[in-house]
């Protein structure tokens, strides 16, 4: 696997490019692109955030488009945000065919307060596509700067529905109701008819992040 400075002559980019991977794999020489573009606030006081993420296949007459993501926040009258989680980004082979999955993460939020944005975690294999779909941990835990105590909802490790009702039961978070709890994701339907392997690897890799996430958000409070 490696980083791309710029991306392969016929790979469509919309926006400005975030970051660009390629590696060759059992289907031959892939290329994955993502980009972000944030608007200028229009005429109208609203303001909108896109993501733009896609795997080609090179090697023939011209760059073959496997998959295409686009997303984000539209006519948002606070702060738009949209943004790649590159920390997230994975080229696992789970199903062990020698064609190589890839994961990308992602967070958006129309907000004007430090609050949890939504966060996506999308794996593809080949043109299928499979994802969780949830909140992330910005803003959630809070340091007393006197005590060193820490408030807010500690962090999930179950996002089940029972998981979800089981921590809401001991009066954490009244503001958010299952299945929104930051740091846990709605459901796990997409993965119904999926490998076994797939939604064990998405789980994981879900709160491998949050708990990167929590950490860095504490961390940030302790230099301020």
């Amino acid at each position: 696997m490696r980083r791309l400075n710029a991306v392969p002559a016929g790979v469509e980019l919309r926006g400005k490019l975030t970051a660009a991977y390629g590696w060759t794999d059992s289907a031959g020489e892939q290329v994955l692109v993502l980009a972000e573009q944030r608007e200028a606030r229009g005429a109208d006081g609203t303001q909108n955030a896109a993501l733009y993420a896609a795997q080609y296949t090179l090697g023939q007459d011209r760059p073959r488009r496997l998959w295409m993501l686009s997303d984000g926040v539209t006519r948002c009258e606070f702060d738009a945000s949209a943004a790649f989680d590159l920390e997230a980004v994975g080229f696992p082979d789970l199903n062990r065919d020698g064609a190589l999955e890839t994961v990308v993460g992602y967070r958006s939020a129309c907000a004007s307060d430090v609050s949890p944005n939504d966060y996506k975690l999308i794996l593809h294999a080949g043109k299928a596509k499979y994802g969780l779909r949830g909140l992330d941990r910005q803003g959630v835990r809070w340091l007393d700067p006197d005590s060193g105590h820490l408030t807010g909802l500690p962090l999930p490790d179950d996002c089940s529905p029972q998981g979800q009702r089981a921590l809401q039961a001991k009066g954490w978070e009244r503001d958010f109701e299952p299945p929104y709890l930051p740091g846990c994701y709605v459901d796990e339907n997409d993965f119904a008819a999926a490998p076994p392997a797939f939604v064990r690897f998405m789980r994981q890799h879900w709160f491998a992040r949050m708990r990167q996430q929590e950490e860095s958000w504490l961390k940030q409070q302790q230099q301020e």
